[in-house]
């Protein structure tokens, strides 16, 4: 390898220190089992979250030095926070009742420094006793805005050996659909009502890369709606594939247009009571063993999509 690189940096001076930059990424010795990956996707769902909750670069809290013993199959827990005390506000005390005796829970509240309360939201990550004991566990990531019980969930999926997603990842991914989506109920369309999709499911596949701790950034990637998915079921099965190749998924959008659509309202399943959330989080606990639940207690008024007037 020094001898490759020393001969990048003959050939072209910025090539060799593009390598430079991605070597980390090479090194499969170190931060690329199962539990670390599943800590990157952690990190990339709590920092996606936090850019739809309104934290802009500088306000991110950095990581110093976390212990992942100490973290308890955790990556929340190695970030500098403040310590929730839900006793304190009614708002918590109903989220952390809802959520208490599911699984070892880490809680962290962030929330704006100045006056303006700009963000305000807590993270809580909670693991099934058995994968904080060693056995492998995905990853669902659930956003839900508490003013108005808007619920965004992520599904983090890994593809298989031949690029595609295998019949028992469909299937759970099938059955988390099944709980989220709720489909209008008759009910009379708002005029003001102006977003694109309600369904709340989708996929964020991205690069199987070694845990790394770039913390200023999401990893690379793309997010799915979960109806494109279910579209692909059938192509791949008249072609004898055991599932949708992830070529069939075209039509991603990208971490930071994801964010900014979520926050201005135009995504997201609306008036999710926190019963039913919480009951949804329970069963992806017992699904996949690993779930982070962002909440947002920010009053902030949606954008153009929700019509939500519920001001700041």
């Amino acid at each position: 390898m020094d001898v490759v690189f020393a001969g990048l940096q003959r050939i072209s001076t910025a090539l060799a220190e593009e390598v430079q930059r991605l070597m980390p990424l090479l090194d499969d010795g170190e931060g690329s089992t199962d539990q670390e990956l599943r800590w990157r996707d952690e990190r990339d769902a709590l920092l996606l979250f936090a850019k739809i909750a309104g934290l802009t670069a500088k306000d991110f809290t950095r990581a110093h030095g976390w212990d992942r013993t100490a973290a308890e199959a955790s990556y929340i827990s190695g970030l500098n926070g403040v310590a929730v005390q839900p006793t304190f506000d009614d708002k918590r005390e109903r989220v952390a009742e809802r959520l208490r005796g599911i699984g070892v829970a880490v809680v962290k509240a962030f929330a704006s420094r100045d006056n303006r309360r700009r963000y305000d939201l807590e993270a809580t990550s909670i693991i099934d006793p058995r994968v904080v004991g060693g056995a492998e566990g995905t990853l669902d990531a659930f956003y839900y805005h508490y003013d108005t019980g808007t619920l965004v969930v992520l599904r983090y999926l890994s593809l298989g050996p031949n690029g595609t997603f295998s019949p028992d990842a469909r299937r759970s991914l099938h059955e988390l659909h099944g709980r989220v989506h709720r489909p209008e109920q008759g009910t009379r369309h708002r005029t003001d009502d102006y977003s694109l999709l309600k369904d709340p499911l989708f996929l964020r596949i991205h690069d199987q890369v070694p845990f790394t701790s770039a913390l200023h950034r999401t990893s690379s990637g793309a997010i799915y709606p979960y109806g494109q998915f279910a579209a692909a079921i059938p192509v791949a099965a008249e072609i004898g594939l055991p599932g949708p190749p992830a070529d069939a998924l075209t039509r991603h959008l990208v971490p930071t247009d994801f964010a900014s659509l979520v926050r201005d309202g135009w995504f997201g399943a609306r008036g999710v009571p926190l019963e039913a959330a919480s009951d949804w989080v329970k069963a992806s606990v017992e699904a996949v063993g690993a779930v982070l639940v962002v909440v947002d207690f920010n009053g902030r008024a949606r954008g153009n999509g929700s019509g939500l007037g519920i001001g700041s």
